[in-house]
């Protein structure tokens, strides 16, 4: 048997350090109880948080794919509620004129208790009636003098402009000639 060379020996020494340190480190993860559980924990919590995900997308598609289902037979239930919806209105006609008419005794008593008030009313709006009056006839005779004057210069206005287009076209017409 030769002697192994000194510096194969130091390699091999440290690479059997080297493995038993990684064992060592191997088996005090083990037996660390706690930082196991953490990450146990862990993963548990990010597979409930990717199953959750999952589900609301799942959930998702089964609700719109309801939606789709369900509108053809909300469709045939509104067309098939109609019929029963006008048979109840016409059912409830007499109900509804039977209140009209047990309601106008109520209303024309409303009416009658209403009267006094609106008399009162009355009375006391007439002075500023009366003040208005005045002021109101002062305001359409005012109207009445001026419209002729407003008349006038709106016929004025007319015929100006009347004039002036005339004497355009002449003026256009002796050059377009020369």
């Amino acid at each position: 048997m030769t002697n192994p060379d000194p510096t194969e020996l130091r390699e091999r020494i440290e690479e059997e350090r080297a493995e038993l340190a990684d064992t060592a480190a191997e088996l005090a993860a083990r037996l660390d109880v706690p930082a196991r559980a953490k990450e146990g924990g862990r993963h548990v919590v990010e597979q409930a948080k990717a199953t959750l995900e999952q589900a609301k997308v799942k959930a998702g598609a089964v609700v719109a794919d309801a939606k789709v289902k369900a509108q053809p037979v909300i469709d045939q239930a509104k067309v098939k509620a109609q019929p029963v919806v006008e048979q109840a209105m016409t059912k409830a006609q007499p109900v509804i004129d039977q209140a009209k008419v047990k309601a106008q005794p109520m209303v024309e008593q409303a009416r009658v208790k209403a009267q006094p008030v609106i008399d009162q009313a009355m009375v006391k709006a007439q002075p500023v009636i009366d003040q208005a009056r005045p002021v109101v006839e002062q305001a359409r005779q005012q109207a009445n003098e001026r419209r002729p004057v407003v008349i006038a210069g709106v016929i004025g206005t007319v015929l100006a402009i009347l004039l002036l287009r005339r004497r355009g076209r002449k003026k256009r017409a002796n050059t377009s000639e020369a």
